[in-house]
């Protein structure tokens, strides 16, 4: 599946890939201590064989988003949509559940970007998915774990300036 990134996102990506690399150069190096601790009976060591199958996770983990980072489509976010949501939109929504009501702000955001406490959400995320396309007004209803949500598109802004000020 290609999916959509930002420039932005394509840095995150990078440094996230740079810093699973030195991990996994960490692990290596525990990995072979334990072997030169454990000898001939490295099989029988438990501790050895968690480090090898750390070892073979994180390796397939960066291969996975490398791959996904080399198939990515390039998507530049010149000025903010503040007619529909799209990739780059930052809305204000009325989120209904069926416990409470809040308003929040998000930004919906490319591969690599998310990240809830700052409230970016995956474009392909659930909540995302049902905004996209979404002009002010409008509401989208969709379940989630803790029943029906509908969230209604209160405003759109050009940037994170605006929402502060």
């Amino acid at each position: 599946m290609t999916v959509q990134i930002t420039s932005q996102g394509r840095e995150l990506v990078l440094k996230t890939i740079e810093e699973m690399k030195k991990d996994l150069k960490v692990l290596r190096e525990e990995k072979n201590i334990a072997y030169t601790l454990c000898g001939d009976t490295w099989h029988d060591n438990p501790h050895f064989n968690k480090l090898e199958q750390d070892e073979k996770i994180m390796d397939k983990r960066i291969q996975e988003i490398e791959k996904t980072l080399s198939l990515a489509e390039f998507v530049e976010i010149g000025s903010r949509d503040t007619e529909k949501v799209a990739l780059g939109s930052i809305v204000l929504c009325l989120c209904e559940y069926p416990e409470f009501t809040e308003e929040e702000v998000y930004e919906i955001v490319g591969y690599g970007e998310s990240n809830i406490d700052e409230n970016k959400l995956y474009y392909d995320s659930p909540v995302a998915k049902n905004l996209l396309g979404l002009k002010a007004g409008e509401r989208a209803t969709f379940e989630t774990p803790v029943g029906e949500a509908s969230y209604k598109i209160l405003k759109m802004y050009d940037g994170w300036e605006s929402v502060k000020g």
